[in-house]
């Protein structure tokens, strides 16, 4: 891994290595994520995506892809902790792989900035307005077919009732009448504000060397506000638990349990080992005891975000069972919290958590996502598997005395016209 400060507040990470037939290239916008313009970024994402000065259809942006070999360019967007990030990706094929003179690895990083930073609008009128109210439609429409996805709706819902902070309990796209009332002067402004303000981490994995990419880089727009990047959340304890109902046309209802989970950094990996042993694999206790053994669920799995101390418990449950599941889980977590575990169990979750994370390496893009959140831990592959190998059974014991109920979520089937 090679770390490099371009310029003040844009930053680039190589992670070297000759295991892809690619080079996945990836600029990440970093800011704390704001509830008034977070549909705003998301638009500027989608337009940043399908428009530019120098290619002005989806036609001449393949022609260009196809150019380069087929390669594959998008723009997503994501929260991490307190922050939004605007995801530019793209993956190339490695030159090494053919016989070809054409400097493809710095035509795609042209085309790249080219995408980013010279959108197709102006600072008057903002992005060009038929194609924004086309990618406007086409965000509003992805966001509907959310609503129908249960599950998501019941995580969502939830969290929005356990964060004080009104931008933490949104949605990376930020809400549906957020983006109606954007347009395409806001969303121009919020991709001004992108340029000039976030943090940008440049993260490139290949058979590359810097020499091959920070050249291209050292025109780029530098931010003039450098401001560290915060991506941790805490808030206070709620003194009681929020128990929530809410009823849809469901047969399968949604149970949403959260819990906040306040880690010193130092013993995060025990936290990482707790939440394995809890619900976050098929040999956890949730999932043999709830789903396996007793059948109170239809599926049942946990998730620990270090970055806001959540850790979410969520099962698809039938209408007639969700008070036995709320108890089984309290039953779970208690035991967990008076029982110490065996070393066998601590072992094997250590083994299935490193088989995971050497699984992950043959994942070109996970390797990037791994190199990004490195950004901001600083921690290499073999302090990762050290401090895995460092947690105790007393760890994980004292990782489930620390749980904090804070809410319970229930999304129920309601009337006869639930879904079949």
């Amino acid at each position: 891994m090679t770390e490099i400060t371009i310029k003040p507040n844009i930053y680039l990470n190589i992670q070297p290595t000759q295991r892809f037939s690619t080079i996945r290239i990836e600029f990440n916008f970093s800011t704390e994520m704001q509830a008034e313009n977070t549909a705003d970024r998301t638009l500027a994402a989608k337009m940043l995506e399908n428009a530019s000065t120098v290619y002005q259809s989806q036609t001449q942006i393949a022609r260009a892809l196809s150019q380069l070999y087929g390669a594959d360019f998008g723009i997503d967007v994501l929260k991490v902790g307190r922050l939004h990030v605007v995801k530019a990706h793209m993956a190339v094929i490695d030159p090494h792989f053919i016989d070809d003179k054409q400097p493809i690895l710095e035509q795609a990083l042209a085309f790249m900035k080219t995408m980013l930073y010279q959108p197709m609008g102006n600072a008057e009128q903002g992005f060009d307005a038929t194609i924004f109210n086309r990618q406007k439609e086409l965000l509003l429409d992805e966001v509907a077919g959310l609503e129908d996805d249960r599950p998501y709706i019941a995580n969502r819902h939830a969290l929005q009732a356990y964060f004080d902070d009104t931008a933490q309990g949104l949605p990376a796209y930020g809400t549906s009448n957020a983006i109606e009332n954007a347009d395409e002067l806001s969303a121009w402004r919020a991709w001004e504000d992108m340029i000039q303000t976030n943090r940008v981490d440049v993260i490139v994995s290949g058979d590359v060397e810097p020499a091959d990419i920070q050249p291209a880089l050292d025109d780029l727009v530098t931010p003039q506000v450098p401001a560290p990047v915060q991506p941790f959340y805490h808030q206070l304890v709620h003194a009681t638990v929020n128990h929530l109902v809410e009823q849809q046309p469901v047969n399968q209802s949604q149970l949403v349990i959260i819990y906040q989970l306040v880690i010193p950094e130092e013993r995060r990996f025990a936290a990482y080992v707790f939440d394995q042993i809890f619900g976050g694999t098929p040999v956890s206790r949730l999932f043999l005891d709830v789903r396996e053994t007793k059948g109170l669920a239809y599926g049942i799995s946990t998730d620990y975000n270090r970055f806001t101390d959540v850790l979410l418990v969520t099962a698809g449950i039938a209408d007639t069972q969700i008070k036995q599941t709320q108890k089984a889980i309290a039953a779970n977590l208690q035991k967990l919290q008076v029982e110490p575990i065996s070393d066998t169990e601590l072992h094997t979750i250590k083994e299935l958590m490193k088989t995971e994370y050497m699984v992950s390496l043959d994942n070109q893009s996970q390797v990037t996502d791994r190199a990004f959140i490195a950004t901001m831990t600083k921690l290499s592959q073999a302090e990762w598997f050290a401090a895995l190998d460092a947690v105790t059974v007393a760890d994980v014991q004292s990782v489930a005395k620390a749980m904090i109920e804070q809410v319970d979520f229930v999304l129920e089937g309601a009337g006869d016209d639930a879904d079949e």
